[in-house]
């Protein structure tokens, strides 16, 4: 019985060169080989050798291990495939995370600047805010000095007309809405009495009137400064 090595399972033993166990063994049985040739050729030389090595056995020997190797290398490459299946897919998993994770990022950076400008509207609201309140507090004391202003013209209105009325005469109506046109009692010339002496002490002097006239004249000029301004505000 003869055993020959084709080039098929020769190219194959050196496709798993990368396996050491199996590179191991092969070098192993290169150098039986090789032993074994050897004494092939120097046989006749050693005729006292103690016993002879049977070829074929040594090549079934050989052949039952290349079997084994390939079966070997068999299982060692679906570990192979298997290992490189779940590398690819690990990898796949992999490129799919870091496209995420920049969607992520882009995200994140969109929202860090939405909130840099929230955060300037609000400082400039804040600002709008203040500057309101110092509006508001200064139209407060506007409204405030009117008020007193308000008052003072009344009390003068009021001392002024009390002044007026406290000059005319009793047949004196006018003001009260008499009409000279329809009154049948219509004076024909002017008649000068002397006043009496509690209408002459009632009566202020001239230089009092003219002061109390100016008074009112600047009250009523403020109070019109202060009513433009709070136009101007409510605007």
């Amino acid at each position: 019985m003869k055993a020959t090595l084709d080039d098929s399972d020769s190219s194959s033993d050196t496709s798993i060169t990368s396996d050491e166990q199996i590179k191991e063994e092969m070098n192993a049985m290169i150098a039986t080989l090789s032993q074994i040739f050897k004494n092939a050729d120097t046989s006749n030389e050693h005729e006292e050798s103690d016993e002879e090595i049977d070829p074929e056995e040594l090549c079934d020997n050989l052949l039952k291990k290349c079997m084994d190797s390939s079966k070997d290398k068999k299982v060692l490459n679906e570990k192979l495939t298997f290992i490189q299946t779940e590398r690819d897919e690990a990898m796949i998993k992999l490129q799919k995370s870091s496209i995420k994770t920049k969607q992520l990022e882009k995200e994140i950076s969109k929202l860090l600047t939405k909130i840099n400008s929230l955060e300037l509207d609000l400082r400039e609201a804040l600002d709008k805010i203040k500057s309101f309140d110092s509006t508001l507090a200064s139209t407060k004391r506007d409204l405030i000095l009117s008020n007193d202003l308000l008052d003072k013209f009344n009390h003068c209105s009021n001392f002024i007309s009390n002044l007026l009325n406290a000059a005319k005469t009793a047949k004196d109506k006018k003001g009260l809405g008499y009409d000279a046109t329809t009154s049948s009692n219509s004076l024909q010339g002017t008649k000068f009495v002397k006043a009496k002496e509690q209408h002459a002490q009632n009566i202020p002097p001239k230089s009092t009137l003219v002061q109390t006239s100016k008074n009112l004249g600047k009250y009523s000029l403020s109070i019109q400064r202060i009513a433009s301004k709070r136009k101007k505000l409510i605007r």
